[in-house]
């Protein structure tokens, strides 16, 4: 079951997103822009030799809710330490791929896969915001410290 988010937590979100957007890069890596293609999609998350925590949001064009989470990841990448050396985040619509479309039929749903390591590690069907900060909060990599 989704939680309801409170408004006082609604706030601080859009605070956050707000602070994301002054900071600069978007988190979000859109499949087709900025010379990011489905090659270097498919080597990022297949590279067994990468610490990252690799998200991919898989949506259907048409489903605005698919893209209501951009606000969720902003706010990661503003709160989490270094985020960007320990995260990719990555949304592409279902029919980019062919295993997509036939894993994911079309729907209003979104699906996350979670990447490490080469492999896919975990799935959330549906916008599950607590599900998935849960998932990242316990499976970024540490924190790189210099010696």
């Amino acid at each position: 079951s989704s939680l309801a988010v409170p408004r006082s937590k609604r706030a601080l979100v859009l605070c956050s997103a707000m602070a994301a957007e002054k900071k600069g890069k978007d988190p979000v890596d859109k499949l087709g822009q900025d010379g990011f293609d489905l090659e270097t999609f498919q080597k990022r998350i297949s590279d067994e030799t990468s610490k990252k925590l690799h998200i991919v949001d898989v949506y259907t064009a048409w489903c605005g809710p698919c893209l209501s989470i951009v606000p969720t990841f902003k706010t990661m990448q503003v709160g989490i330490d270094q985020f960007e050396d320990r995260c990719t985040i990555t949304q592409m619509d279902r029919t980019s791929m062919p295993e997509y479309v036939t894993r994911f039929p079309q729907t209003s749903k979104p699906h996350f896969l979670f990447y490490k390591a080469g492999q896919e590690v975990f799935c959330v069907e549906g916008l599950k915001a607590p599900e998935i900060l849960k998932f990242v909060d316990e499976n970024l990599p540490p924190l790189e410290v210099d010696e």
